[in-house]
């Protein structure tokens, strides 16, 4: 069917002096196609980036991503790849399924496309030693053991892909080496190479899709990559082809999903309370590594763990050594320092604070990676506040405000007027967190989680406007409720109940220090396992009916005079900086006599 194209193209090609006797004409039409299909998903997501909305593009993306390696197998792929890309698009369809119905039950969909996929296609028929020798399989076992292996990696896919951006950035590692590993063999690789190379074009053209660190690809696209890793795998070790790196590559590159996966699913046979998948992920989230650079640790440990078995597995060329060396080194290079970040983490976040009330010296992602792991434990309510300078002065006259903030999970200097007057007495401060910009980023990562957020605070008019916008900023936020912050004490317990009963796994709190605190501290079993964030007039700015200050003023650390310019009647309150100022210098006086005493 493609002959005379091909033909004209390489009139074509050989015109403008392209060497495709230097590569051969199969890999130089994998290239080729792989250029066009480039060409062609990168002009069709603009055109549907312009008509749709964020979720049917989403849609349309994963449509086109299918579509292109079905249309790449049946013009170029052999029957052996062809099967595995059809094999893939049915375990897409059954992820599709299995997210419309969410019973982890269904995993049993893939153990029988495995067996399909073992009893119809490419076959694991023999195990290659790095000494040489071979260990063939006889018919069942080879079948029991093909099976197993194409069930096993939708399965992990989809437990990494709880962690958004993993599942894009381990896909991106282990396709280039994949591809590496087949152009170095001496022997001819052609399905592997067609499916490395067309994976790794595929990736490339829809990167903001799998790389994005705030987004999960679903069910169906994991599935779907899984399906499509574990086979073009098994056709490295199929028809008496004596190779293989392309099965054991696959071993050391998701070394640590495969034992977390596999401890995960054990935990439920024989705890009484399972243990989550992604520990690794899970203990550097818990030191405070924001979520970009612990997935970049983890994709960097498992390149060198691939690379390194891909050495061994090859023959070892000067070419080979060079390649994978260089990969190591960046690896190496890229996992070394943020494991001194994570080492270091511990020792700057120390607490300190002002008046006896700590201060978390910590920066926003490290807030907001505390926040995953407080989420992760989920043992009880636990306490975010926000303060600023009228805070403290409000902790220093109300006992019970400052007893509440001592018992805080994690309590952020929001405020300008803060952060100079812990700065001037000499309390280290990474920097300002502002309520508005963690809940931005908390609402963001909730909506990437799937976890339920509830909005408590304001008038009926104020929350339901701020949800609203919240919904169009991100479509995939699970609002659990909003309720107004004007209800009678009396009904706090049954509200504190409702929330719980919603399933929320953050709750916004917008009624004003120290009562949104306080309301939080004292309803705090009704909660049940919740983070709740004291966030202030954020509700306000967020629904539309106050503007923030303008970023020139908020470097002036004028944002107080901008807002009493919107709501005049704070000025009585605006008075409480000046004494908080006055108190600052006496405390920094009293700290000046005590040194010069000592």
């Amino acid at each position: 069917m493609g002959q005379p194209f091909r033909a004209t193209i390489n009139k074509i090609v050989r015109k403008v002096g392209f060497p495709i006797a230097l590569v051969g004409p199969y890999v130089y039409n994998v290239i080729f196609f792989s250029g066009i299909t480039m060409v062609c998903c990168f002009l069709f997501q603009r055109i549907c980036r312009r008509f749709l909305d964020t979720s049917r593009y989403n849609y349309m993306r994963d449509l086109s991503l299918i579509a292109a390696w079905l249309v790449n197998a049946i013009w170029l792929g052999s029957s052996s790849t062809r099967f595995v890309v059809l094999m893939a698009v049915i375990a897409a369809v059954a992820g599709m399924w299995h997210h419309i119905v969410q019973r982890n039950t269904l995993y049993y969909v893939y153990a029988c496309i495995g067996v399909v996929f073992a009893i119809f296609g490419p076959r694991i028929s023999f195990i290659g030693l790095p000494d040489g020798q071979y260990i063939y399989l006889s018919d069942t076992a080879s079948i029991v053991l093909s099976a197993f292996w194409i069930f096993i990696f939708p399965v992990v896919f989809q437990q990494l892909d709880n962690i958004p951006g993993m599942t894009g950035h381990l896909l991106a590692i282990s396709m280039s080496l994949l591809l590496i590993v087949t152009v170095l063999s001496p022997q001819k690789m052609d399905d592997a190479f067609f499916m490395s190379c067309t994976g790794l074009a595929l990736l490339a053209v829809f990167w903001s899709r799998h790389g994005h660190m705030y987004r999960r690809l679903g069910e169906a696209l994991s599935a779907f990559w899984g399906v499509l890793i574990a086979g073009t795998s098994s056709i490295g070790v199929s028809k008496g082809i004596t190779f293989s790196a392309l099965l054991i590559l696959p071993l050391g590159l998701f070394a640590i999903p495969l034992m977390e996966t596999s401890l995960h699913f054990a935990s439920f046979a024989f705890l009484s309370r399972p243990q989550g998948a992604m520990v690794f992920y899970r203990k550097l989230i818990s030191k405070g590594m924001d979520h970009p650079s612990a997935v970049r640790c983890i994709t960097a440990v498992c390149a060198i763990i691939g690379a390194v078995i891909a050495l061994f597995q090859l023959d070892g060329s000067r070419g080979t050594v060079l390649v994978l060396s260089g990969i190591l080194f960046f690896s190496g290079v890229t996992a070394i320092p943020l494991f001194r970040l994570y080492r270091n983490l511990e020792k700057k976040s120390q607490q300190k604070g002002l008046w006896g009330i700590h201060i978390d010296n910590v920066s926003m992602d490290y807030a907001v990676a505390k926040v995953r792991s407080l989420i992760d434990a989920g043992s009880r309510a636990n306490l975010v506040a926000t303060v600023n300078a009228l805070a403290l002065m409000q902790a220093r006259r109300d006992m019970r405000y400052k007893s509440v903030l001592q018992r805080s999970a994690m309590t952020l200097a929001d405020g300008s007027g803060l952060v100079w007057a812990l700065r001037f007495l000499g309390v280290p401060v990474q920097e300002r967190v502002t309520g508005i910009d963690f809940m931005a980023r908390l609402t963001r990562l909730a909506a990437a989680e799937g976890w339920p957020v509830y909005l408590l605070g304001g008038t009926d008019d104020i929350v339901r406007g701020a949800s609203e916008r919240l919904r169009e900023k991100y479509p995939d936020l699970i609002l659990a409720g909003c309720q107004n912050g004007f209800f009678d004490p009396s009904e706090s317990r049954a509200i504190a109940r409702d929330i719980r009963n919603a399933g929320a796994k953050i709750l916004f709190v917008g009624m004003g220090l120290p009562r949104q605190e306080i309301w939080i501290d004292e309803f705090s079993e009704e909660l049940g396992p919740i983070v709740a964030v004291g966030v202030g007039g954020s509700f306000d700015v967020v629904s539309g009916n106050l503007s923030r200050a303008p970023e020139s003023w908020q470097k002036l650390g004028m944002e107080w005079l901008y807002r009493l310019l919107q709501e005049p009647w704070r000025w009585k309150k605006d008075i409480d900086l000046f004494v908080f100022c006055l108190h600052v210098l006496v405390t920094r006086v009293r700290q000046e006599r005590i040194g010069e005493d000592e």
